[in-house]
């Protein structure tokens, strides 16, 4: 029981930091990160609301993922595929009235940086609770699997493909972009490597009370 509630509690904080992390990237308007890149592209070409077209992405991303890579497809995958678009329209919409935009580069590049911990943290989350995992993720640990390459980056390549595709696309690169592209691989990795080592502390400690 504790586990499950566990579990609930980590898939809904990664659909919550999500919308977050979109919001903070396009409201510091220095280019979003690789997945927004591509949903804003997509947006564009569909004339529909960030979370519409997130929502048509996650769709055809599950597809996909479910073709190439069942076993690491789960009910929390459907569940984050159908209602981040709805988190990512309500923290867009409750950022507004900050004009992040017209602040300060600093406080820009903070957002920018804020934003890229909320990917990190969602995206290691969902894989280590294995319940399903980010779609991108599922796709990426597919490859892995066929060619023994590192996941950071397998997923890097990915994030390349998501902001040239989005850029072809229409959606709007910059300096976030790039750092969103260069280390989100490094960031879920060096994430789950901390979620691991404290879990190993942990039963260390509790076997030794025993």
């Amino acid at each position: 029981m504790k586990k499950t509630i566990q579990t609930i509690l980590a898939i809904t904080a990664s659909i919550l930091l999500t919308g977050l992390g979109v919001a903070l990237f396009v409201h510091a308007n220095l280019g979003s990160d690789t997945l927004t890149v591509f949903v804003d592209g997509l947006h564009r070409v569909l004339n529909s609301s960030y979370g519409t077209a997130s929502r048509v992405y996650n769709l055809s991303v599950l597809v996909i993922a479910l073709i190439v890579s069942r076993k690491n497809i789960g009910w929390a995958t459907v569940v984050y595929a159908l209602t981040v678009g709805f988190t990512m329209d309500y923290f867009e919409r409750l950022l507004q009235p900050l004009q992040i935009q017209t602040a300060g580069i600093v406080i820009r590049l903070l957002c920018v940086c804020l934003g890229q911990i909320c990917f990190g943290i969602t995206y290691a989350l969902l894989i280590k609770y294995r319940k399903g995992m980010n779609q991108i993720d599922a796709i990426s640990y597919a490859i892995v699997d066929k060619t023994g390459i590192s996941f950071k980056w397998i997923r890097t390549g990915m994030d390349v493909v998501l902001l040239v595709s989005g850029w072809l696309l229409g959606g709007v690169v910059g300096v976030g972009s790039i750092i969103a592209m260069t280390t989100t691989g490094i960031l879920v990795d060096f994430i789950l490597n901390i979620i691991s080592e404290k879990e190993k502390n942990n039963e260390e400690f509790a076997n030794g009370i025993s």
